[in-house]
């Protein structure tokens, strides 16, 4: 709910968290006398919502029969929604806008300022948001840093901040072609700022330092990022406060795709609905390119001694006999098998998450498909999710009485390679018990059973 509307009522008569109307909601405004009903939906904003469906729907010489048809509803729930008897999900008002050709900000009676189009178009893009308490504040908050930036440039005389270049592109026609178009500007994107195929340093700063400041505030949980660019303000990234660090740098990474493709005046809402457009899924492979340079991810598998063929033949030209020599060599039993815990190992490197981990490694060549779905099982990904919990701070205080405290990746490299020795049978059982010890000094919580449980896993 914006904030220029009345206080909402209670939270359990309202759409659940994931924005859907609960039926347990459903039941209780149905035992609901009519003046009861009737309060509640003037207090919750309903019946102008209500009265604007009803209105839209003569306009278009429609009857509540038709209406429900084309949307797949019951005819007896488009009459309790123009009621105000029942409460509209955000899907449900996407659906009622593109039906009668309003806007979702129009039809649920919201005020706006005429001359704030990037508001305006946020709402219609994103229904969900229109439902969040205190949504316009939120948003005229970020619009208001970017414009008080803009004239204080203005008044020192600085150079306005452009932002990055944008790469001249068609539109996407296919989903080879945006996946290729994600790929290959990302690789240009990185040339450019010198990266080439090392770990990012944190995405907000360099999407800042191109003229692209990144902002957070809560957001509904299937919405990951906002992207703006518009005269006014120029551009600018919003991610979702309630996602995790991981997520956030992927969406980070994602919206970035949108400000090096997209010309000014673009405004995307990135959410899980529309995931599958074109434009949507050549940002998700320019992120993942991006995060996870092709070149880099290979590099990194080849330091672990894996990514081989299990068989490797070579031909060299013998001069004396002037015939070709044939050699081969084996890998060891096992050894090019890219378990769970060296996919962690190249999300932590690289600072993503697990599963977008194993679909890079996988649109790579370095697992197959059946890799894929093994590394995927429910059972390994906890474990890989509790391995990056345990290893993902450095430097933390050693345990009493032990003196050394490493501030680099060494403990985690030393539990990496212990688990991988284990899982080749070149050490014992007893030798990994042996190296948990010495490893729980410096990772708090690596007891040995859980080193044995992580090892096991990984056979």
């Amino acid at each position: 709910m914006l904030r220029n509307q009345r206080p909402s009522a209670p939270r359990e008569a309202d759409d659940g968290a994931n924005g859907e109307t609960r039926p347990e909601v459903i039941a209780k405004w149905e035992r609901l006398t009519p003046h009861a009903r009737n309060m509640l939906a003037q207090a919750s904003g309903r019946e102008p919502l209500a009265r604007n469906l009803r209105k839209a729907r003569e306009n278009g010489g429609l009857s509540q029969a038709a209406v429900a048809k084309k949307l797949r509803l019951s005819r007896s729930l488009v009459a309790q929604i123009e009621l105000a008897n029942r409460p509209v999900t955000a899907d449900e008002l996407a659906k009622f806008a593109d039906l009668y050709g309003t806007p979702a900000v129009d039809l649920t009676g919201i005020r706006v300022a005429a001359d704030d189009p990037v508001t305006v178009t946020l709402l219609n893009l994103a229904p969900a948001l229109i439902k969040e308490f205190d949504m316009q504040s939120r948003i005229h908050a970020v619009l208001g840093e970017l414009m008080s930036a803009s004239h204080l440039e203005r008044l020192l005389e600085r150079p306005a901040h452009i932002g990055p270049p944008t790469y001249p592109l068609p539109s996407p026609r296919t989903l080879p072609d945006a996946l290729r178009q994600g790929e290959e500007i990302a690789e240009h994107e990185r040339q450019r700022l010198g990266l080439r195929d090392a770990p990012l340093p944190d995405v907000a700063d360099l999407c800042a330092a191109q003229g692209v400041p990144v902002f957070a505030f809560k957001l509904p949980d299937d919405l990951s990022v906002l992207f703006i660019a518009h005269s006014s303000i120029g551009l600018a990234l919003v991610v979702n406060l309630t996602h995790d660090a991981v997520r956030q740098r992927l969406a980070i990474a994602h919206g970035y795709a949108h400000a090096v493709c997209e010309p000014m005046g673009t405004i995307r809402v990135c959410t899980k609905a529309n995931a599958n457009a074109l434009i949507e899924r050549r940002a998700a492979a320019f992120a993942a390119a991006f995060l996870l340079p092709g070149a880099g991810v290979v590099e990194t598998v080849q330091a672990l001694r894996k990514g081989q063929a299990s068989r490797q033949v070579q031909w060299v030209f013998d001069a004396g006999t002037e015939r070709s020599v044939r050699t081969e060599e084996r890998s060891a039993p096992g050894s090019q098998v890219i378990t769970y815990l060296d996919v962690a190992w190249i999300a932590r490197r690289f600072g993503t998450a697990y599963r977008p981990t194993v679909s890079r490694l996988l649109g790579q060549g370095l697992v197959s498909e059946a890799d894929s779905a093994r590394l995927l099982k429910p059972k390994l990904v906890e474990l890989a999710g509790e391995w990056m919990t345990l290893f993902s701070s450095r430097g933390a205080a050693p345990q009493p009485g032990y003196a050394i405290s490493v501030l680099s990746d060494l403990a985690a490299e030393h539990a990496h390679m212990a688990v991988e020795a284990f899982r080749r049978d070149l050490i014992t059982k007893a030798d990994l018990l042996r190296e948990a010890v010495t490893l729980s000094l410096q990772v708090p919580g690596l007891s040995d059973t859980k080193l044995l449980e992580f090892a096991e896993a990984a056979r």
